[in-house]
């Protein structure tokens, strides 16, 4: 029995990454670089409009949701931000220092490659320092007009440099830097902060999950930006959490795309750049299948952007290896780790029901770790941007990691918030456009 359910209406949630983010400054200007893409790609959508409508999903009254149009070929598609700035607050030093020290004191051989030449520069002027420090100092000690310079510059000079260095610090370490501290750091001064934002980002993917009016979506698409793919990746994880098992009483149940991408989980099928787009396609009919057999899951596609989550064993403070929690399926990748007890992705031959004729029906059910059985993953990010990377390193061969060429110095993450703007010739907007496929009505079946 194939799920044929025409989507009318479908959202992009967007989720931004660190620093003094404002509400709704990450979603404008993705939704008018998509807009400007999908007009250049399909003359059409120059007769779509994009409306401000009231936001009933977030818990904030900063936001709106950003409605486009339909198309013949593409649905209602509403945008929204899951804002979540407002609770990283007043970083302290002392917040960061554990998530610093394990940065720069990783073995080398840890640190993934995108961020060696960032790691190795850290190491020079950490060595170098106080080296220039000492042979400058030495200079002008041994120079007698210094003698006179001296109280000037410790009156003007020097103050005003230490000032500068402050408000440098408190703006990038503490406002920036300080976000992804917190984040990846579990210790009790952060856990408030963590929770806050994993259950304001639950509910409301369950919000928009649950709308029972004529908004009513029946598709989603999350995307995340640099910390951002972090939150959306935990957001991720946990929600899936409450939908895997659910499922309705039906006279006919076929789970045959189920079976398949099953098979590239236990190793039946070999799963390379080849079979890449064969395995996408199956996701979706998964992803299409369960809703067929009751599952409520919507989101049906993840989307990266200079994701920090690729680098996750290198960032995140714990004294398990991320190896050893995948294994555990606690954190799910792509294609799902089967359980070695089975050797599948699913719960087997659970849950059984009997109909009313006395017919005996089995539904076959993702297990919590199988997230991405039904639900497609697209990683993007410049080759010059160091927070960003290719995301199979970790997370597995199921993913779809594009790289697109960009030159920068090495210390900067080159192109890091440039992946939608409409003035920058290298952006990433043609495949951002493509990894959401809008045009759903067209999606092959």
């Amino acid at each position: 029995m194939e799920f044929e359910k025409t989507i009318k209406r479908q959202a992009v949630v967007v989720i931004h990454g660190i620093g003094e983010q404002r509400p709704m400054e990450t979603l404008r200007g993705f939704v008018s670089g998509v807009k400007q893409k999908l007009e250049e790609l399909d003359e059409a959508e120059k007769k779509s409009t994009v409306r401000s409508k009231p936001d009933s999903i977030g818990d904030i009254y900063e936001t709106v949701r950003l409605s486009m149009d339909s198309t013949a070929k593409r649905p209602i598609t509403d945008f929204y931000e899951f804002y979540w700035a407002h609770n990283m607050r007043n970083t302290k030093i002392s917040q960061m220092s554990t998530w610093f020290k394990r940065l720069v004191f990783a073995k080398r051989s840890k640190v993934p490659p995108a961020l060696k030449s960032l790691y190795d520069t850290v190491w020079v002027l950490l060595i170098a320092a106080p080296v220039i420090a000492y042979f400058v100092s030495s200079y002008f000690s041994s120079k007698p007009l210094n003698q006179f310079l001296a109280p000037f510059i410790t009156a003007t000079v020097f103050p005003f440099i230490m000032s500068f260095l402050a408000t440098t610090f408190k703006s990038v370490f503490l406002n920036y830097a300080g976000d992804a501290a917190r984040y990846f750091t579990p210790e009790p001064d952060n856990i408030g902060e963590r929770s806050h934002i994993r259950q304001q980002g639950i509910q409301f993917l369950q919000k928009l999950h649950t709308i029972s009016n004529n908004e009513k979506v029946d598709r989603i698409i999350l995307v995340g930006h640099s910390l951002g793919t972090v939150v959306a990746y935990d957001l991720l994880r946990l929600l899936w959490t409450e939908y895997n098992r659910q499922y309705d009483e039906l006279p006919e149940v076929n789970q045959e795309y189920l079976e398949q991408i099953n098979k590239y989980a236990n190793g039946s099928e070999v799963l390379d750049q080849n079979s890449l787009d064969k395995f996408r396609d199956l996701q979706y009919k998964v992803w299409k299948e369960q809703r067929q057999v009751g599952n409520k899951w919507l989101i049906s596609d993840f989307v990266t952007l200079g994701a920090a989550i690729n680098a996750i064993d290198y960032f995140m403070v714990t004294d398990e290896k991320v190896d050893n929690l995948i294994q555990q399926r606690e954190l799910p990748i792509c294609p799902p780790t089967k359980d070695e007890k089975d050797n599948n992705i699913y719960y087997n031959s659970y849950p059984a029901y009997t109909l009313a004729d006395g017919q005996k029906r089995t539904v076959k059910l993702l297990n919590h770790a199988g997230l991405f059985a039904a639900c497609r993953w697209t990683n993007i990010y410049y080759s010059c941007d160091f927070v960003g990377g290719p995301m199979t390193r970790i997370f597995g061969k199921g993913i779809k990691d594009i790289c697109i060429q960009r030159k920068s110095l090495w210390i900067l993450p080159g192109g890091h918030t440039k992946y939608w703007d409409k003035s920058d010739s290298q952006n990433a907007l043609t495949l951002i456009v493509n990894a959401m496929q809008l045009n759903s009505k067209v999606i092959p079946q």
